[in-house]
C-alpha cells in the first residue's frame, strides 16, 4: 500500500468521525451521561389495565381484568401474560443514559420521533402514560425515547425494541389451552369410535365413566396429564377466519376431540385434525372458544390416545385412611385375624386375635400394609366376569380383608368391610389372578408381589427371639466346625474355659456378647418348621444336627437352655439361623443380624482359646 493511499484512508476516517461528532455530539445542551432516576417514574405496573402499541398502521391492544391479560385488538384472544408483564417491568425500570434538552429537543424529526417509530400507551386508572419510540442512535446501539408531555428526549437502551412485537401473535398466549379459573369436573377424549370420559368427584378423585363398566381412575396420572397439557405450545397460528374451510385442515369432522366440562355442559373444547403436507410432526388444532386454527406438536396427542388401562387405577387397595381400618383378616393355610389395640404405653399396636394375644412387629406390620396399598395389577384380564371358577376365585385359597368396627343403630358391635382382595390361580408362572370385593373385574398381579405378603402370623409376629439378662447366663456351649467347647460364667462376671480363668479383656467381651444375645431380634422371619416333614427344608438353609450352634444355659427356676443354630450366610447378606419359635416351640428360621454374627459370635465364641 503506497503512502498516498494511506493518507487518503486516514483522511476518510477523520471525515467520518467529524460527521458523527457533528450529528451526535454537537448539541451543547446534552445532559450528563447518568442523569439518574427512571424514564417513566409515574408508571406503576400493578395498576396498568391496558397496554396499546401502535407502529406503522397496526395497533395491538391488550387489557387486564381479574389478573389475566387478553388481546382486544386486532383480535380477541387470550394474551401472553409473561410478555406483557415483562414489557411493563422493563418500562417501569428503564433509565436514560443521556437527555437531549433545549432547542434541539424540538427538532423531533432528527430523532425519529416525528412521526415516532412506535407508540406505547399504558392506561393506569385515569392517568394514561404514553411512551414514544424514535430512531436508533448511530453509535452504541441506543434509542431515542420521549414520554408524552415531556420537553426533553431520552437516550436509552435499544433492547426495549425486542419487547415490542411486529405482529399481534407475539402477544398471544402460546398455550394451546389454559385451565386457570375453569371450574370443570369432567374430561372427555374422543378418538375415532372410542369415547373416554373421566368424572371427578367431590373427594377430588377421578373415575372412568366411559367406556363401561365404571372404573376407578388413576387420579395422580390424570392430574399430571392436566398439568402437562397446559404446557402444550402452539407452534404457529394459521388462520383466525371463522369462515375458513375446515375440511382442508381435517377438522370437519375432527379426527380427535378434547373437552372439559361441568356436569353435562362442555366449557372448553379443542379439536384436532390432520398434519400439514411434509410436516408429520405437527397437527392442526382448533379451540371452539376462539375458533382459530393453529399448528401444534403431534407428540402430545399420544398421551391422549393411550389405552383406557393407562388411565385406570392399577392399585387394588385404595390408600388407607388413618383410623379407617382396625381389623385385618387373612385367609390362607393358617388363617389369622389382627386387631388394632392400645398397649400399656398408650400406643396403637396390631395384636393377633389368638389365645396368646400374639403381638406383631411394628416394622413388619408397616411393611405388610405398605405392600398391600402399593400392590398393582400388571394388566386387566377381563372387565366383567360372572363365573369366577376358571380363575380360582369362587372360593379363593388366599384373601386379605380390611374391616372397620363400629356400632349399629341398636348399639350392637358391627364390622364394616372396607376392602377385600382375593387371589386365585396362577396365569403362567409369574402372575396370579386377583379380584376386588366390590368389582366384577379380574386383574392379573405379579406372583412375586403376592408371595411377599405375610400369609402366616409367624411372619408378622414380634421379632424378639428371646429376652434374658446377662447375669442369668451360667454357661455357653459352642459347637463350631467339628470342635466343641464350654465357657462358664461366675457370679462376679468372670469367665472360664475348662480349668482356665479367662483374662479380663475376654471376659468383658463375653459379657457384651451375652448382653446382645439377651436382646436378640430377628432381622426377618423366614419360615416356621412344622415337624419332621420340614427337615429337608431346614437343610436348604444349612441347618441340621451338625451345624454350628451356641447353647445358652440360663440359671433360675426353672433353669433353661436357649439353643441357637447357624446355617449358611449368603454373600453380603444376613446369615440364616434357627431357634425355637416363641409361640409354638417349633424351629423358626430367621435372618440373624450380620454384624452381631461377625463381630461377636465369630470373634469371641467360634474358637477355643
Amino acid at each position: 500500500m503506497n503512502s498516498k493511499q494511506t493518507k487518503w484512508l486516514v483522511g476518510l476516517a477523520l471525515a467520518l468521525l467529524a460527521f458523527i461528532v457533528a450529528v451526535e455530539l454537537r448539541r451543547p445542551d446534552l445532559a450528563t451521561s447518568t442523569p439518574g432516576g427512571t424514564l417513566v417514574p409515574q408508571l406503576r405496573p400493578a395498576t396498568v389495565t391496558r397496554v396499546e402499541l401502535t407502529r406503522s398502521n397496526a395497533t395491538f391492544r391488550a387489557e387486564r381484568a381479574g389478573g389475566q391479560w387478553r388481546l382486544t385488538a386486532p383480535l380477541n384472544y387470550p394474551a401472553n401474560d409473561l410478555a406483557l408483564n415483562a414489557l411493563l417491568d422493563v418500562c417501569s425500570k428503564l433509565r436514560p443514559r443521556q437527555h437531549v434538552t433545549g432547542a434541539e429537543a424540538t427538532r423531533l424529526v432528527d430523532f425519529g420521533l416525528q412521526p415516532p417509530q412506535a407508540t406505547v400507551l399504558f392506561q393506569q386508572g385515569g392517568q394514561p402514560v404514553e411512551l414514544r419510540i424514535g430512531a436508533r442512535t448511530a453509535v452504541n446501539d441506543l434509542l431515542y425515547v420521549q414520554v408524552a408531555g415531556s420537553d426533553h428526549i431520552a437516550i436509552t437502551d435499544a433492547k426495549l425494541l425486542e419487547l415490542l412485537p411486529l405482529t399481534a401473535d407475539a402477544w398471544r398466549d402460546r398455550r394451546l389451552l389454559s385451565l386457570t379459573g375453569l371450574k370443570f369436573d369432567r374430561l372427555r377424549v374422543r378418538n375415532g369410535t372410542r369415547d373416554l370420559v373421566a368424572q371427578r368427584g367431590t373427594n377430588r378423585l377421578w373415575r372412568i365413566e366411559e367406556p363401561k363398566p365404571v372404573k376407578r381412575a388413576n387420579t395422580p396420572r390424570l392430574d399430571q396429564l392436566l398439568t402437562e397439557l397446559q404446557r402444550w405450545p402452539v407452534q404457529r397460528f394459521v388462520t383466525d377466519d371463522p369462515k375458513a374451510e375446515l375440511d382442508s385442515f381435517g377438522l370437519q369432522p375432527p379426527e380427535m376431540e378434547l373437552a372439559f366440562g361441568a356436569g353435562t355442559n362442555d366449557l372448553l373444547t379443542v379439536q384436532f385434525g390432520k398434519s400439514p403436507t411434509n410436516q408429520p410432526g405437527l397437527v392442526y388444532a382448533r379451540s371452539l372458544a376462539t375458533t382459530n386454527v393453529m399448528l401444534v406438536a403431534r407428540d402430545w396427542l399420544e398421551q391422549l390416545r393411550a389405552p383406557v388401562w393407562d388411565f385406570t387405577e392399577h392399585r387394588l387397595v385404595d390408600a388407607l385412611v388413618p383410623g379407617g381400618v382396625d381389623t385385618i383378616q387373612v385367609q390362607a393355610k393358617e388363617p389369622f385375624t389382627l386387631r388394632l389395640r392400645t398397649n400399656a404405653a398408650a400406643e396403637l399396636v396390631w395384636v393377633a386375635d389368638d389365645k396368646a394375644q400374639t403381638p406383631t412387629d411394628p416394622v413388619m406390620m408397616e411393611s405388610f400394609l405398605a405392600n398391600l396399598v402399593t400392590l398393582e395389577a400388571v394388566e386387566l384380564e377381563k372387565d366383567v366376569v360372572t363365573d369366577y371358577a376358571p380363575y380360582g376365585l369362587t372360593t379363593p385359597e388366599r384373601s386379605v380383608s380390611l374391616l372397620r368396627s363400629g356400632t349399629n343403630a341398636a348399639g350392637a358391635l358391627t364390622n364394616t368391610l372396607v376392602a377385600r382382595l382375593d387371589f386365585g390361580k396362577t396365569k403362567g408362572n409369574d402372575t396370579v389372578f386377583a379380584r376386588r370385593h366390590d368389582e366384577n373385574s379380574i386383574y392379573v398381579v405379579s406372583r412375586g408381589d403376592v408371595e411377599n405378603f405375610a400369609w402366616s402370623l409367624f411372619q408378622l409376629q414380634d421379632r424378639t427371639v428371646w429376652s434374658f439378662a446377662t447375669n442369668q447366663v451360667s454357661a455357653l456351649s459352642v459347637q463350631w466346625d467339628g470342635q466343641n467347647h464350654r465357657l462358664t460364667r461366675a457370679a462376679n462376671g468372670r469367665w472360664s474355659e475348662g480349668n482356665n480363668t479367662l483374662d479380663e479383656l475376654r471376659s468383658v467381651a463375653l459379657e457384651e456378647t451375652c448382653f446382645r444375645l439377651g436382646q436378640l431380634r430377628a432381622a426377618r422371619w423366614v419360615f416356621l418348621a412344622e415337624g419332621a416333614a420340614d427337615t429337608k427344608r431346614l437343610s436348604l438353609y444349612g441347618i441340621g444336627p451338625d451345624s454350628r450352634s451356641v447353647s445358652i444355659e440360663l440359671a433360675g427356676q426353672p433353669a433353661r437352655t436357649n439353643v441357637l443354630t447357624f446355617g449358611h450366610m449368603p454373600s453380603k447378606r444376613n446369615p440364616w439361623a434357627s431357634a425355637p419359635d416363641p409361640r409354638s416351640g417349633q424351629p423358626a428360621v430367621f435372618e440373624f443380624p450380620r454384624e452381631l454374627f461377625l463381630h461377636y459370635i465369630v470373634q469371641y465364641l467360634s474358637q477355643v482359646k
